[in-house]
């Protein structure tokens, strides 16, 4: 295990030096990594201070090779960043040599407060803590450099560093938000696009569906308002849809001879790692069970907020690289996983999703009363074109997106009264903020803290739900606090057409003695968390089918991981993924984000918000209702809001093989 020898981190001080090695807390007890790339953490070195744990490290040789780093990094738009890291990697250099002197610690001193307190982006402001807490801390390690007593060799240790970002490091797929983001200042709309397209085909429909957790990372919220990150995203799709960007690029195709893999279900996960390994060189092919492709994007996503032609365009990005779609077909019914084997195909990537509906345990629900829908075969029917009647009153039961989207179509399709019943407070709500708000303005009734108890029936036809009130108790296993049922306050509200929308399961019928596949207690595929691997060589998983019902980001990230694992899978017989992502998730673990940290440069610019058309108008139909920015003076405005908080971290591991190899 590796011990905590000193810890500045986020400036909490934690000074093991003088302990023996057994009475030293664990790496892990400070929520500290303890290894990088299967090795033990020697030391960290960055954005919030120093780490180390093996007093083997000089702390001044580290820095040097970080502060090398910070200089290759600094965009050169302030001089004390670009400048001042130049001079104290110069100045640490000459330390290093042993021809450095007591002067030169005074003006690192200086030169580190300066770079601090007058750069203007967060790689200045946050590159020089380290060096502070290491001259106020490790001031011997100096000193004995200076008067020549001690050693800065180091040909024993491995330099690993990473760039990142709140914001990015926020985005489960760590795109590399302050990037696009620059190149939207510069007015270079096709690079920012393409920054986006490095990790994903489907940035236009992010940029109208993704929950942006990124923004919920941005340094400005605490001081005003988040950056538009979604809404920059959007606009960069969309701009170049209409200049005809991705016509422009090359859509290299794999060779006749290439390595064959499946992948099963043409959802954001697999068609995400279709397309990345589509642009490794593989051939592949999907096996959707639709008659359509982009999964729960297509049947489970209203119109208006994802308009089909911006989804199909992107779908049709993954084809362009040689990717098959074969629809109409469902593994497990039409063929099973032991012919794709026997077909050649040398990988499977299961993204079957979850397109089946939970259960409420709700008396009558199983007695196939018409008008008793589910909202996943609800969504499912409208978005395939399918005549669904509802009646003049339908009841939603559920808080989240879903249950969103199903009570705001059940307006579109001209219900007069659309109820919505959810058993925590608006408070819990699983829904993202907006949709919440927008199905209230659509006239949707509310009715919270309450959950139904029995489906009503007359004649065979649904005509209500029996409800009972609920109060919120200590918080449960999700943190939200417990619903309760209050006795005797069983009330009735009367229903057309019910519409639970609570949850949705896997139809894992492909597994069998064949294909045996070790299945969570959650009832989702178990999975090697870092390389999306199953229980069964040559078969990897992602999206809703490992995740449970989670976001399309999430989806996206779990296929970029399994994409590269199989890339090593077939080409070393090993599933692995590399480097970068095992740094990511180590800067992940350590955290970039803080409430508390406001950056001294932000300045004060109202957020832009997007166009969206009048209630009464986004009611009449399924055209989008929410418009983006379409003016790209404005956008560049927007984007200048952003105040570039890169972070730079510097790994310390051991060189050599990684420890289990």
């Amino acid at each position: 295990m590796s011990k905590v020898f000193f810890s500045s981190w986020n400036g909490k001080i934690v000074d093991e030096r003088e302990k023996l090695l057994d009475e030293r807390i664990e790496l892990r007890d400070l929520d500290i990594p303890a290894t990088y790339d299967r090795k033990d953490l020697k030391a960290m070195i960055g954005w919030a201070g120093l780490i180390i744990s093996d007093p083997e490290v000089n702390v001044v040789s580290a820095l040097k090779e970080y502060f090398i780093k910070v200089q290759d990094k600094s965009c050169g738009r302030c001089i004390p960043c670009r400048a001042g890291s130049k001079v104290i990697a110069d100045r640490l250099e000459k330390i290093t040599a042993g021809s450095g002197s007591e002067a030169d610690l005074l003006f690192l001193e200086e030169m580190a407060a300066l770079i601090k307190e007058s750069s203007l982006c967060e790689l200045g402001i946050s590159s020089p803590i380290p060096l502070i807490h290491a001259l106020e801390y490790f001031r011997e390690d100096f000193s004995a450099l200076v008067s020549g007593s001690g050693v800065a060799a180091e040909n024993n240790f491995d330099y690993h560093p990473i760039m990142t970002a709140p914001c990015q490091n926020g985005c489960p797929a760590h795109i590399n938000i302050p990037k696009y983001i620059a190149c939207i200042k510069d007015g270079n709309y096709e690079e920012a696009l393409a920054v986006n397209r490095e990790k994903t085909p489907l940035v236009g429909t992010l940029g109208r569906v993704c929950v942006h957790p990124c923004e919920s990372n941005c340094n400005r919220q605490p001081y005003d308002q988040s950056l538009s990150i979604r809404l920059l995203k959007r606009f960069v799709a969309d701009f170049g849809a209409s200049n005809n960007y991705d016509q422009k690029r090359e859509h290299p195709r794999p060779a006749p001879d290439a390595d064959r893999v499946a992948v099963v279900g043409a959802g954001p996960a697999g068609l995400n790692a279709a397309y990345q390994l589509a642009r490794k060189g593989y051939a592949v092919t999907i096996y959707e069970a639709l008659p359509i492709a982009g999964g729960m994007l297509a049947v489970g996503i209203p119109s208006y907020r994802l308009p089909r032609e911006i989804l199909n365009a992107e779908i049709s990005l993954v084809e362009k690289l040689g990717v098959e779609i074969v629809y109409n077909t469902k593994i497990g019914v039409d063929k099973t996983i032991d012919q794709l084997w026997s077909e050649g195909y040398r990988a499977i990537f299961i993204a079957n999703g979850l397109h089946d509906s939970a259960t409420m345990g709700c008396e009558g629900e199983d007695a196939c009363y018409l008008g008793y829908l589910p909202g996943v075969e609800f969504l499912r029917k409208l978005n395939l074109g399918e005549t669904v009647e509802l009646g003049s009153s339908v009841a939603v039961i559920g808080g989240g997106n879903v249950a969103m989207d199903c009570a705001r179509s059940a307006v579109r399709l001209g219900v007069e009264e659309v109820h919505l019943i959810y058993r925590r407070s608006r408070t819990e709500m699983p829904a993202n903020k907006a949709e919440i708000d927008a199905a209230e303005e659509e006239g949707i009734k509310f009715h919270l803290l309450a959950n139904p108890t029995c489906i009503l029936e007359d004649g065979g036809s649904v005509s209500g739900m029996e409800c009972v009130k609920m109060e919120l108790g200590e918080p449960d296993a999700s943190g939200r606090r417990r619903p309760i049922p209050l006795d005797g306050s069983e009330f009735i509200l009367s229903a057309d057409t019910v519409i639970p929308a609570i949850g949705q399961v896997a139809d894992f019928c492909f597994l069998d003695k064949e294909c045996s596949i070790d299945v969570t207690k959650w009832g989702t595929l178990q999975v090697d968390e870092e390389t999306m691997a199953t229980s069964i060589p040559g078969i990897f998983a992602g999206g809703d089918a490992v995740l449970g019902a989670r976001t399309v980001i999430e989806a996206i990230a779990t296929a970029n991981r399994a994409a590269e694992a199989i890339d090593s899978y077939l080409r070393e017989g090993k599933s692995a993924v590399g480097s970068r992502f095992k740094l990511e998730q180590h800067i992940e673990n350590l955290g970039v984000y803080s409430e508390e940290t406001v950056p001294a440069v932000i300045g004060n610019r109202e957020r832009l918000e997007e166009e969206v058309r009048p209630v009464a108008e986004r009611m009449q139909g399924f055209d989008e209702a929410e418009l983006g920015f379409k003016c790209p003076s404005a956008v560049i405005t927007e984007a200048e809001r952003c105040i570039t908080c890169l972070r730079l971290g510097l790994a310390v591991v051991s060189a050599g093989r990684a420890n289990d190899e």
